[in-house]
């Protein structure tokens, strides 16, 4: 349960936290529960003192780091429209990615101003947020961007770097010998794809093109699935 400012002794919970705790969980006095701050990675055991209608009191033992452990993907997802952002934070946070980096390039459509971002930006770390609660991460990715592709390139120094392409080879046959302590960078384009240009620009920055099958996926279901199988690929090898 996502808690800010976690601290030892007791602590009302009443809101959305209360609602969760008794009719999700259905946790009442006596009952034993982790609290988190995702933020700041942190959390603490507690045991509910008492419960009422709409508030809940908590004792917490001490606080800690969080013991969660994020896989060591990053996901480098080019901005799409509407709500497809929104999407793919909460999905790639459900699959315990450690950092989202949103992309701006030829054949992004969306362009962010200055405030309009700021307000998306809290929007999104929010989100995440959101999706650690339901899915029980004790912390949240690093978010960032929209940043241009081709600095975001230039800057990577992840063991595996690929891009998704239908002309790749298949993605989980070019990580069979990842492993523990290596990192991945995911690169995925736009709906309308990659330039040519930008693609010359990623297999020189290392980025190996790499397919998911035979179909054309949307963006960003395409980004949701290597995730998926990747994070999978990572649990079969100990790794993340």
């Amino acid at each position: 349960m996502p808690v800010e400012g976690l601290e030892v002794g007791q602590r009302e919970l009443s809101g959305a936290a209360a609602r969760y705790i008794q009719r999700v969980h259905r946790l009442g006095s006596g009952d034993l529960l982790l609290l988190f701050d995702p933020l700041l990675g942190m959390e603490a055991e507690a045991q509910i003192v008492s419960a009422s209608a709409g508030s809940v009191t908590c004792q917490l033992d001490q606080v800690r780091p969080s013991g969660y452990r994020a896989a060591p993907i990053c996901l480098l997802q080019a901005l799409a429209k509407g709500a497809k952002p929104d999407s793919t934070i909460a999905e790639a946070t459900a699959l315990g990615v450690e950092r989202i980096v949103f992309l701006e390039s030829e054949r992004v459509v969306v362009r962010l101003e200055h405030e309009r971002g700021a307000a998306r930006r809290g929007r999104w770390q929010r989100i995440a947020v959101e999706a650690a609660r339901q899915c029980g991460r004790g912390n949240v990715p690093a978010i960032q961007g929209p940043l241009p592709l081709l600095d975001v390139l230039a800057q990577a120094t992840d063991a595996w770097r690929l891009q998704l392409s239908p002309h790749g080879a298949p993605l989980l046959g070019q990580l069979a010998e990842w492993r523990v302590g290596q990192s991945v960078a995911l690169l995925v384009g736009p709906e309308g794809g990659l330039s040519a240009a930008e693609v010359s620009r990623a297999e020189a920055a290392g980025f190996r093109p790499a397919s998911l099958g035979r179909t054309t996926l949307r963006t960003e279901l395409a980004g949701v699935a290597a995730l998926g199988a990747l994070v999978a690929f990572g649990a079969l090898r100990g790794i993340g």
